[in-house]
């Protein structure tokens, strides 16, 4: 079997038909090996036509099931409006930040007291003594 050549070689359709009509004038080429590449060409472009319209019906009806599942994922994954706390979840959670900051600078020591504090006491006065301790 003949090696391929490394250089491509960049003919237009008019100059690989001149070369071939000089190569069966010169009988390098017989017409009839021509032809019947041609025919195997035809043939082989026929087969390939036929497996992908083969392909194209086989994956048709789950491409739509993917493409279906996915709209239907996306509508699922759409974000929802969150619901409105209410006021005493707001303030429960402002109070919350403000005992953390509070507390944020102190020792271990120090902050078990104000925990000990805030569990007789309530959270605000854990907040007053926090911030007179860091002081």
């Amino acid at each position: 079997m003949r090696q391929k050549t490394k250089k491509a070689l960049k003919f237009t359709a008019d100059h690989a038909a001149l070369a071939l009509q000089m190569l069966i004038e010169e009988g390098k080429t017989v017409a009839a090996d021509v032809g019947r590449a041609l025919r195997r060409r035809e043939e082989t472009i026929r087969e390939l036509r036929a497996k992908l319209a083969a392909l194209e019906e086989v994956s048709g009806p789950a491409a739509r099931r993917l493409a279906s599942a996915g709209r239907k994922a996306a509508r699922r994954a759409a974000p929802r409006a969150r619901k409105a706390i209410t006021r005493a979840q707001r303030l429960a959670r402002q109070a919350q930040g403000r005992y953390m900051s509070a507390i944020r600078t102190l020792s271990q020591e120090a902050r078990a007291k104000i925990r000990e504090i805030r569990e007789k006491s309530g959270v605000e006065a854990a907040i007053q003594a926090a911030r007179k301790t860091s002081k």
